[in-house]
């Protein structure tokens, strides 16, 4: 029962690894200047991915269906970007 319990919830979390990840790539990418808002260059990066659920043209749900965005706010306004993870993360 371990086994399949293991299967289903994955490899453990690691949300300091993942900020770095993000981080470093927002970086590579020139994607870590100032905030346009307010200034400020203090950036942070959200521990987890999202998904933004795709929507039918009767506004449900598209089970499945959707894209993984990293949230990156700036930690003096809270202005959110949303940045996609497979443009993000591809060198």
């Amino acid at each position: 029962m371990s086994d399949f319990h293991e299967r289903q919830t994955g490899l453990p979390e690691d949300a300091a690894w993942s900020r770095d990840v993000h981080h470093e790539a927002l970086a590579r990418k020139g994607a870590d200047g100032n905030c346009e808002a307010c200034g400020s260059g203090a950036w942070g990066v959200g521990e987890r991915l999202l998904l933004i659920q795709a929507l039918d043209p009767a506004g449900r749900f598209v089970p499945g269906s959707g894209v993984e965005v990293v949230p990156v706010f700036c930690r003096h306004c809270g202005l959110l970007h949303l940045h996609l993870v497979n443009v993000l993360l591809r060198d």
